[in-house]
């Protein structure tokens, strides 16, 4: 800090009068001040090679390749996804906006036998929907106003390799028909052309709707459902996974620290406290956001509360005692319709109540149900 004592500068004369001018006084200053820069720069290096070092070990037990989890919830999607990446089945990744859906899918890929082929990725809600049969299935010259040339569409680009379909939720029925007849068939054809050409891929899928309740309105096909979802692995929320929050916030910052050559090295007790408490909606995307922008803003070698945007005001306020129980029951229920598979009656069954409270429950939740009710492949008929 300003004001300590790195070292000391020796100059030697062998003059015994008149040993030093001002002028060589000043130049001595100067270059005083130009090496403790230097030191200090190569100090902090020191430090942050040391931090990053430490914390590589403290993650090396935490990881799953890219993936970062330690809490029992992650631990049954590493287990699940070592089982099913070596395989051609569907997977339907499930879970909030932000929870790393597109990061397991390319785990899925890295570690399948497609690991050499194309990791192609389609973001099914962001595409129009004039354009987005051309952008999966491609096209021919002149099939459309503004066709100039044959493009092939991701289906073709994916071939040897893995399709991931973000968001597939957002698919309208017509293009729905569509996928399913390209899954079954493997085969796709170009937007103008009557010609079929074969298509070798996997297809990882990825929502954060409730595609059950999409069913059950009409707005997704039952018969792709199960195509897709041969396999869910649903991701839970970063306000579930205890303590995997100070993993990642540590992992992001000497990730973007070391990019952004910051001197920030790590976060106040206070901050950490403060990450622990807040709810995160937007889970890890809006967690790496706010340590990025701190990393931009922040002057100091710990990162306070203020600099998250976590100060008091950000924290999640009091709710009446019978509020907290009822979403804690919601919750409940929920999660043990998970891992019954979306099964309602077993989950009646085991929760001990009749199973139109299971119901009830499903009609109350508005959001994304975080469960294999919006994914797995075993549902009550």
């Amino acid at each position: 800090s300003q004001g300590d004592v790195i070292g000391a500068l020796y100059v030697a004369n062998d003059e015994v009068k008149h040993l030093f001018e001002r002028n060589q006084l000043e130049v001595l200053t100067i270059f005083a001040g130009q090496a403790s820069l230097i030191l200090q720069n190569a100090m902090l290096l020191t430090a942050l090679r040391a931090d990053k070092r430490k914390l590589e070990a403290e993650l090396s037990d935490k990881r799953f390749g890219q993936i970062i989890g330690a809490c029992p919830s992650m631990m049954e999607v590493f287990r699940k996804l070592q089982k099913v990446a070596a395989t051609d089945i569907g997977v339907l990744i499930t879970g909030e906006t932000g929870t790393g859906k597109e990061l397991i899918a390319r785990e899925i890929h890295r570690r399948s036998n497609r690991e050499r082929g194309p990791f192609i990725t389609v973001n099914c809600g962001a595409i129009p929907e004039n354009l987005i049969e051309s952008e999966m299935f491609g096209h021919v010259k002149g099939a459309f106003t503004g066709a100039i040339a044959s493009r092939p569409g991701k289906f073709q680009q994916a071939d040897g390799g893995t399709l991931f379909l973000d968001e597939v939720g957002e698919l309208t029925p017509a293009l729905q028909v569509k996928l399913l007849r390209a899954i079954q068939e493997r085969i796709v054809f170009r937007v103008g052309d009557s010609k079929p050409e074969k298509c070798d891929i996997r297809i990882v899928a990825a929502t954060n709707r409730n595609l059950d309740e999409m069913i059950k309105a009409g707005d997704f096909r039952e018969d792709l459902y199960y195509r897709l979802n041969v396999v869910n692995l649903w991701l839970p929320p970063l306000r579930e996974r205890g303590d995997d929050v100070f993993i990642i916030a540590k992992a992001l910052l000497s990730k973007y620290a070391d990019e952004m050559a910051s001197s920030v090295r790590g976060y106040s007790p206070q901050a950490l406290a403060a990450i622990k408490k807040y709810n995160w909606p937007g889970n890890i995307r809006q967690l790496e956001n706010r340590i990025k922008k701190a990393l931009v803003l922040c002057d100091q070698s710990l990162l306070s509360p203020e600099d998250m945007d976590l100060g008091p005001e950000a924290q999640e306020p009091i709710v009446p005692l019978e509020k907290a129980k009822e979403d804690f029951q919601r919750r409940y229920v929920l999660e043990v319709l998970e891992r019954n598979n979306g099964n309602r009656t077993q989950t009646a069954r085991d929760l001990g109540v009749d199973p139109r409270t299971i119901f009830r429950y499903l009609e109350k939740e508005q959001n994304p149900i975080p469960s294999g009710a919006a994914g797995g492949a075993e549902r009550d008929s």
